[in-house]
């Protein structure tokens, strides 16, 4: 088994999580196993501490870290890696007076299940951030997480997705990753249109909102979903399939190659600050 070095955090910007991803994960095949180790973390960020979750819980690989880090209790307290899937472990947390999120893991089977899953690791959410009854508020919250979640199991064909999210209170903002191990924006759009993209490709087709469903002739979840948060709560966006990475701020985005890197699957991570005034998402819906 290759044992690998997860890095200390290149900065706590997304781009500097990105950063890490990309040094931890470079000249990894997709699917090999690999033992994690967890030591040198000082930090552990949603961009970063979920794909490593996702890969472990659809491989057999496995994680060490020393006793004395300073990350292992905040790991476990989320349960990492593996998560939970039921919502009686999620209210078993709360009753038990747990303020951290944990990783959870939606299953496509699991149907009305996983809703339910998903509505309370939204209420947790937005019950962390502790913004009152400011108007439209909640809806900025719930839409993205819930567009995005809906998008890994249209054009994923896995069985799951991981999600995963932190509010830093000190630092004012909040922090999520949604991720999969499936067959990636350009194997979507060859199995289901027969189309042959690059990356690169397949990610601005979707951020023009072209479906990678045969049947569907637009799909506007994720690009709505970036215009909400950049736009209307002025967070900071990112997707990445393949070996390429869209970084998104404001209303500026880039394309970013990742050579020698390639995640199987999809992974979208943003961040927003924490709402103070009311907000409309209306204007970014299509």
């Amino acid at each position: 088994m290759k044992k690998v070095i997860t890095p200390k955090s290149k900065g706590s910007t997304l781009i500097g999580q990105l950063a890490s991803l990309y040094e931890l994960f470079r000249g990894i095949n997709s699917s090999e196993e690999l033992n994690f180790n967890l030591s040198e973390l000082r930090w552990a960020n949603p961009l970063l501490i979920l794909p490593i979750s996702a890969y472990i819980n659809t491989t057999d690989s496995s994680f060490s870290i020393n006793n004395s880090s300073d990350v292992g209790s905040y790991l476990s307290a989320i349960n990492f890696p593996m998560g939970v899937d039921t919502v009686s472990e999620f209210q078993k947390r709360l009753q038990e007076g747990k303020s951290y999120i944990p990783i959870s893991v939606l299953k496509k089977e699991a149907g009305a299940a996983r809703e339910r899953l998903e509505s309370s690791f939204e209420s947790m959410i937005y019950n962390s951030l502790d913004v009152g009854n400011i108007k439209g508020v909640s809806n900025a919250i719930y839409y993205p997480i819930s567009e995005l979640v809906t998008n890994i199991f249209e054009h994923s064909k896995q069985e799951k997705g991981f999600i995963f999210g932190q509010y830093y209170p000190k630092k004012n903002f909040l922090d999520i990753c949604i991720v999969d191990r499936g067959r990636g924006l350009a194997g979507s759009y060859k199995e289901e249109k027969s189309l042959i993209l690059t990356d690169d490709k397949a990610i601005e087709e979707v951020m023009r909102g072209n479906s990678t469903k045969a049947d569907k002739e637009r799909g506007y979840g994720v690009r709505t979903s970036k215009r909400v948060v950049c736009e209307g709560l002025g967070g900071e966006f990112v997707l990445l399939s393949g070996s390429t990475a869209l970084v998104s701020v404001g209303k500026k985005e880039n394309l970013v190659s990742l050579p020698d890197f390639n995640w199987r699957g999809v992974i979208l991570a943003y961040r927003i600050p924490r709402p103070t005034t009311p907000i409309d998402i209306s204007p970014y819906l299509e």
